[in-house]
C-alpha cells in the first residue's frame, strides 16, 4: 500500500492482502507474492495477517489489497520458492 487512508477499506477476515516486501527472515513461507487474510490489527499501522501455515504482524507498507478476493488463501495459491540457506553475515 501507497497511502494508509488505504487502510480503511480493510475489512477483518475478509480482506485479502499479497506481500509486496520478502519477510523470508521471519518464516521461510513469508516470501514475496505470499498472500494472507487480515485478521486483526496489532499496533496503529500493523497488520495481524494469517498465512497458510502461520499468523504474522505485518507493517501496511509491505502488502497491498487484493482486489476482488476474499477469505483465506489455501496452501495452492502460495508462491512456491525454495528457501536459500542463510550466513550468519546475511541481514
Amino acid at each position: 500500500m501507497k497511502d494508509r487512508n488505504e487502510l480503511h477499506r480493510i475489512v477483518f477476515n475478509k480482506t485479502r492482502i499479497i506481500l509486496t516486501r520478502d519477510l523470508s527472515v521471519m518464516n521461510p513461507n513469508l516470501v514475496e507474492g505470499a498472500s494472507g487474510l487480515v485478521v486483526g490489527k496489532l499496533a496503529s499501522y500493523t497488520l495481524k495477517v494469517a498465512f497458510p501455515k502461520v499468523t504474522v504482524g505485518v507493517n501496511w507498507q509491505d502488502c497491498d489489497i487484493v482486489e476482488g478476493r476474499t477469505g483465506m488463501p489455501t496452501d495452492l495459491e502460495q508462491p512456491k520458492v525454495i528457501p536459500r540457506p542463510r550466513a550468519i553475515n546475511d541481514e
